[in-house]
């Protein structure tokens, strides 16, 4: 009985801004033979540039004010740049030293508009003990660990999240930020081709579950699938309750904090627990209709790094295309490593993969799975596949399988939440694309003033 024979759903959460060091590098799984290539605790970055003398050693965070980063890292292009080699300008060749993660952090400006230094700049070196994280930790030693699985590009969640859609993000790599950007960005040279147009050809259904907003509203080929492809995230839980989840389902989280609806995609500076709520979520919805449990690959993902620390250098990448090769940036090589796991009765328990994964192998995964006709760019071509190795011939007993871990998530006092001062760039690139969308009176547009009535 072969696993591929038996998936019929793929349920891919997508989260924000986190490291694998960050969330899963104290992670020890049960197995002595499976070792997640995590942290020793003696790994040290410099605390200023060119001052080998003074270094900053990761820290091991049991604390609650790790929740929460404020301010936001950075994680621009030329941000990671100097997280990588310790210096905006790339070396040649551009080997990764990841040795500026403090220089970096340390000229992020505080409350008071001034970077905020070296010694505030150490918090970049936090990673969260397992305690600290209980339903992510617990998901890492019950499934498969993917510890070398890399953001496509160095870069933010824009151009991240267009590579999980479309296996390219045509040359860009950028997050737009306000209406004259975002109407210059839904012109003609950023309509790519995507997965969900792949699933369609193929007789597949997808569907996108957001919370507030989703960025795969930019997607402007999928526009005129907007009754069908787009649902709000609270009618996932009926739709696996009902057994009509479809073939493939791709989940954002709140982005927005507000009142009553504190935002869940773990962001800084939002809180890291209710992201854990959020997946525990998903998981247990699952795990609520066994019959539909038993035939589904839920995959828990980060689009980018988010500025935080991480020890393993990213390797050189195939550009997707032209457009990309052709860019200041070459899309030549992968962004900085990212927690991912592969959750599913058919997956081996604590297992640690060590293959190389960018985003576009869940685009080169589905394309395997469910028979889709194209790949999309040359980079999910090259993608290695989730395959055989990771899966079960049989599927897990229930009982070998955590429930509820909806329970593992402590309540979160008032005092811990953070007041957001200002929108992120994220934020305000998301509301900038619901208000131009609605302006110009697009499916999308009207989708979302039928929801908000």
């Amino acid at each position: 009985m072969a696993w591929t024979d038996q998936i019929e759903h793929v349920v891919v959460l997508m989260l924000e801004n986190q490291s694998f060091d960050r969330l899963l590098g104290f992670v020890r799984l049960d197995d002595a033979s499976q070792r997640l290539d995590g942290l020793t605790g003696d790994e040290a970055v410099p605390a200023v540039a060119g001052d080998g003398a003074r270094l900053v050693t990761v820290s091991r965070a049991m604390t609650p004010d790790a929740y929460v980063t404020d301010p936001n890292p950075g994680h621009q292009l030329e941000d990671i740049s100097v997280q990588l080699f310790g210096r905006e300008v790339v070396p040649d060749p551009p080997i990764p030293t990841m040795n500026g993660f403090v220089i970096n952090y340390a000229s992020q400006d505080g409350d008071d508009k001034r970077p905020i230094g070296a010694d505030r700049a150490a918090a970049i070196m936090e990673c969260l003990d397992p305690s600290m994280v209980p339903v992510i930790a617990t998901l890492a030693r019950n499934f498969t660990v993917c510890d070398r699985w890399f953001s496509s590009v160095p870069g933010p969640t824009w151009p991240n999240r267009f590579f999980v859609h479309a296996g390219t993000s045509r040359g860009y790599f950028e997050s737009p930020t306000n209406t004259e950007q975002m109407a210059g960005f839904l012109g003609p040279k950023y309509r790519m081709r995507t997965i969900f147009e792949n699933l369609t050809a193929a007789n597949r259904n997808w569907a996108v579950y957001f919370g507030d907003h989703a960025q795969a509203f930019a997607l402007q080929g999928v526009h005129r699938y907007a009754d069908e492809g787009f649902r709000r995230l609270e009618t996932f839980a009926a739709d696996v309750a009902a057994g009509s989840l479809p073939s493939y389902a791709f989940l954002e989280p709140v982005y927005m904090d507000t009142p009553g609806s504190p935002a869940s995609d773990q962001h800084p500076p939002h809180h890291l627990l209710d992201g854990e709520r959020l997946i525990a979520w998903v998981y247990d919805t699952l795990r609520g209709n066994d019959a539909l449990w038993q035939r589904t690959l839920f995959v828990l993902l980060y689009d980018e790094h988010g500025g935080f620390y991480d020890h393993v250098p990213p390797p050189a990448a195939v550009p997707p295309d032209d457009e990309s090769a052709a860019a200041r940036f070459r899309f030549d090589r992968l962004g900085v490593r990212v927690p991912a796991i592969l959750i599913s009765p058919w997956v081996r328990k604590g297992r640690a993969d060590h293959r190389v994964y960018d985003h576009t192998s869940l685009l080169a995964t589905l394309k395997a799975l469910f028979g889709l006709p194209d790949f999309l760019t040359r980079r999910d071509a090259a993608a290695n596949v989730l395959d055989a190795e990771n899966f079960l011939d049989a599927p897990r007993a229930a009982g070998d399988m955590p429930i509820d871990l909806a329970a593992l998530v402590p309540p979160i006092p008032r005092a811990a939440r953070r007041v957001e001062r200002r929108l992120s760039d994220l934020q305000q690139s998301l509301v900038s694309l619901g208000s131009t969308l609605r302006a110009r009176g697009s499916r999308i547009g009207a989708l979302l003033d039928r929801l908000r009535g």
